[in-house]
């Protein structure tokens, strides 16, 4: 992958690390950044995939390689933290237990990869040890259902499907904003917005954008990059501002989490989405902040990104309960690099082998 590239996955976590310990209100975007950016990197792979290879093939590579890239860390997790929670409940003290009746009451919903389901309809039984894991059943269900959409996508009419695909995203986050508010479906209640946030179709326009920009926008000039990326912040800012009378809390920069001000969740991620795809091709290019995205520990966290991300809810939480003493930036820095210590050796001893064995079973 492209240096720039993978810091860019450093960053987005970053930026969700200080969003969890509630230093960055925008932060919680860094999610959405991940997304664009899956849909930037596998759609070409996909595409390439499609025109040289046999449909058995397509779909026994593409899904041989992300099974060995993504199960091993994330069962071992949820193995590991299903234990930990076993052993508080035999402690039979009622703040364990609570804790442990959310983990087991989510724990087949992260399994099977639809914990993101579990999160929109039951907000109030989430747990750290498994409420992150949201974007990785939304990344998951991108995986099942966009290789059926490229592989049935005619070369010659892929550009417009794209098109259309980021078209429908605020229409798709207005349908089920709909749905939700309304009670119409039977089993859902919780926070519309939150709902809106949480559920896959919400995010289809990310992957579409991400894959449109990788495919079909070669060259994104420095000067338009910034100015769309000012005007986004301006636009932000401006329509909470009017909203409210103020700006709530400036490292929101305007997109407050869940959007909650000016129809923003409609709209915003949309905005965001393309602030994304331009800076993303101007990374791949070695024009945006180059200094910054080639930095050798930022392209390391990034490599090790996928375990900071499993990793980090569940430390913060750990430092919050039992180390008190940490207050403030110290619970923050420590929580970070024990996270970062936990990903390097996962990594290392582990996540390697994995990656190693996309090579040697599902070449490409």
């Amino acid at each position: 992958m492209n240096t720039g590239l993978t810091s860019f996955r450093a960053i987005a976590f970053l930026a969700v690390y200080l969003y969890h310990a509630k230093l960055l209100e925008v932060g919680y975007l860094g999610v959405q950044a991940f997304f664009v950016l899956s849909g930037f990197l596998l759609t070409p792979i996909l595409v390439d995939m499609k025109q040289s290879m046999s449909t058995r093939q397509y779909f026994a590579k593409f899904y041989g390689r992300r099974a060995l890239r993504i199960f091993p860390l994330y069962y071992l997790y949820l193995g590991i933290s299903a234990l930990y929670c076993l052993r508080l409940m035999m402690q039979a003290q009622f703040e364990f237990e609570r804790m442990s009746a959310s983990y087991f009451s989510g724990f087949p919903w992260a399994l099977t990869y639809t914990y993101n389901f579990f999160f929109a309809a039951h907000p109030e039984q989430t747990t750290p040890l498994l409420s992150h894991f949201w974007s990785l059943a939304v990344e998951e269900q991108f995986y099942l259902i966009w290789p059926l959409i490229l592989l049935a996508t005619p070369k010659r009419r892929l550009k417009m499907v794209l098109l259309a695909f980021i078209a429908m995203g605020p229409v798709l986050r207005m349908i089920v904003s709909a749905l939700w508010g309304t009670k119409s479906v039977p089993g859902i209640h919780g926070q519309v917005d939150l709902a809106v946030y949480l559920l896959p179709f919400s995010h289809l326009d990310a992957f579409a954008l991400g894959g449109f920009f990788a495919l079909f926008r070669t060259s994104i000039s420095r000067k338009a990059t910034w100015q769309l990326l000012l005007a986004i912040l301006a636009l932000g800012l401006g329509s909470e501002y009017l909203s409210h009378g103020q700006i709530r809390d400036w490292t929101g920069l305007g997109y407050m989490p869940l959007m909650l001000d000016s129809g923003k969740s409609i709209w915003g991620y949309s905005a965001l989405n393309l602030v994304f795809g331009c800076v993303l091709v101007q990374i791949r290019e070695g024009k945006f902040l180059r200094l910054l995205f080639e930095n050798r520990v930022l392209r390391y966290l990034g490599e090790i990104s996928y375990g900071l991300y499993v990793f980090h809810f569940a430390v913060l939480g750990y430092y919050t309960v039992y180390h008190p003493e940490y207050s403030g930036n110290k619970r923050v820095v420590v929580a970070l690099l024990v996270t970062i210590l936990l990903s390097a050796i996962s990594y290392e001893l582990m996540e390697k082998r994995f990656i190693r064995m996309k090579d040697r079973f599902f070449a490409r």
